[in-house]
Formats: C-alpha cells, sequence, structure tokens
C-alpha cells in the first residue's frame, strides 16, 4: 500500500530532481512551476502495485525498482529516472501494471496534465513517443516468446 501522497512544491531536492529529468528539462519555467505544484510524491513496499489499469498518474521514479507487467509478464525494469504512463498520457498501448520490486519513491503527476505539457513542448511528446514504441515493441517480443 502506498504512503500517503506529500506535495512535491516546496522540496527542493525534488524539485530538482523533476527539473533534471530529460523528459521535462525542456519546460519553460512556468510550465515546470505549473507541472510541480500539481505533483506529488509517494513510496511503496516491495511487492506492492504502484500503477494499474484504471489509474491516471504518470510517475517519475526517484527511488527503488519496479517492473512493468504486461498480462502478468515483467516487460520492463524501471530504476531511479524512468518514467511510467506515457502509454495514459498518449492515449495509447496496452494495459499495463508497474509493481514495486524494493521499496519505490516516486513522483506521480496527473496523465492529462502532461499529454497537455507534450501538446505545448513538442519535444516532451516525442520522448513520450518514443519511449511508448521503445517499450511496445520490446513487450511484444516477450509476450511473444
Amino acid at each position: 500500500m502506498a504512503s500517503a501522497a506529500r506535495e512535491v512544491w516546496g522540496d527542493l531536492a525534488t524539485t530538482a530532481f523533476v527539473e533534471s529529468s530529460l523528459l521535462f528539462r525542456s519546460l519553460d519555467p512556468e510550465a515546470r512551476r505549473d507541472l510541480l505544484q500539481l505533483a506529488r510524491q509517494a513510496t511503496w513496499a516491495a511487492g506492492d502495485q504502484v500503477s494499474g489499469d484504471a489509474d491516471e498518474g504518470f510517475y517519475l521514479v526517484v527511488d527503488g525498482q519496479a517492473a512493468a507487467l504486461v498480462g502478468g509478464v515483467e516487460v520492463a525494469q524501471l530504476e531511479r529516472g524512468a518514467f511510467f504512463g506515457e502509454g495514459r498520457v498518449l492515449g495509447a498501448g496496452r494495459p499495463t501494471a508497474l509493481v514495486a520490486r524494493s521499496e519505490v519513491a516516486a513522483v506521480v503527476f496527473p496523465a492529462p496534465v502532461v499529454a497537455a505539457l507534450g501538446e505545448r513542448f513538442p519535444k516532451v511528446r516525442k520522448l513520450l513517443e518514443a519511449m511508448h514504441a521503445a517499450r511496445q515493441k520490446d513487450a511484444s517480443g516477450k509476450l511473444a516468446s
């Protein structure tokens, strides 16, 4: 079960981590501020489901390891700096779950807000699309095995 989510706004270390993310570096200061004001950070214990099909979150892993699962098959391992939920943001993809393999801390953003940023900042959308395509290709190969 997730810890109680806490606000990120005002947490300098988490703010610096989000700002240094390859995905969010291209945002202007106002967009980053708006995103950080909506962000929450939570932690999950090993074995907890972090994210599921009905979830509306977009996750940036701060610490720990998590596995992305499609139909119970692990299709990706996520660690510090990795993001998850790009399929939700793009309105595409297979149903996936994210399960903590160790204690996981992540910053959680509302997926519709990240989608709006992707429309406003083409570089963000391109990075999301590239990651989504790569994960879909990897998942197809693993599911076919």
